[in-house]
């Protein structure tokens, strides 16, 4: 359901690519504010009816960044990233922390909930692969809690690098770290051992645990992206 809030600070101009049909032509607008000429998108024979009745309605309205479709605290969807992801664009940073977000409430708001799963931000991770050592407390501080660590079965860490979003997983009853990416890459594989070590030192140092047992890494066979 729109939420129709207008987002703070200044709208921004800028030139957006976009598909405006399925059939892959691709059209420009110079600026935002535009209301869709085709109603057509990439999947639409998959939609329920449902669905499609609330994409028509969604198409023929403004596209603009300054109204969101989906807020919370931490993240945003406007109409314009909707339209983008939409139409086969490109996934931007918002709408993939908005998904992981809603994950997240999902996750924990569920009847079957027991607390034993633990989903942090990313930016616990990338405040370990950038080394700041004083937004590394603050970002354990609020993410991950000692008894977190010590009670829950699985904790999920996505990590953003080099502009590519992936996946560790803690499972503390078998001593590992799984490792889920869509691109195969040694750059993001890398990227995880070298915050699951930097991780794992900072709970041997600061929560008086003793030395921890080690904790393999194992990359995980998933489905990869196109270009």
């Amino acid at each position: 359901m729109p939420l129709d809030q207008p987002k703070e600070g200044t709208k921004k101009r800028r030139v957006i690519q976009i598909l405006d049909s399925p059939d892959g032509k691709k059209k420009y607008k110079n600026e935002e504010g535009f209301i869709p000429t085709s109603r057509d998108y990439p999947g639409k024979a998959l939609a329920f009816d449902y669905e499609n009745k609330l994409i028509e309605d969604f198409l023929q309205s403004r596209m603009n960044s300054d109204t969101y479709i989906w807020k919370c605290a931490e993240a945003s969807v406007s109409r314009l990233d909707a339209y983008i992801l939409l139409t086969g664009g490109e996934l931007s940073d918002d709408v993939i922390d908005a998904f992981v977000i809603r994950l997240c409430n999902k996750i924990e708001t569920t009847d079957s909930y027991d607390r034993k799963i633990h989903v942090t931000r990313p930016w616990l991770a990338q405040a370990f692969l950038e080394g700041n050592l004083e937004m590394v407390a603050k970002r354990m501080k609020e993410n991950v809690s000692q008894q977190k660590f010590l009670e829950c079965e699985r904790i999920l860490i996505p990590i953003v690098s080099s502009g590519h979003w992936h996946l560790v997983e803690l499972v503390r009853e078998e001593t590992k770290f799984y490792h889920y990416s869509s691109i195969n890459s040694p750059i993001y594989t890398a990227n995880a051992v070298k915050f699951i070590n930097k991780f794992m030192s900072f709970i041997e140092s600061n929560w008086g645990l003793g030395k921890l047992e080690h904790h393999g890494l194992v990359s995980v066979a998933v489905p990869q992206q196109g270009p």
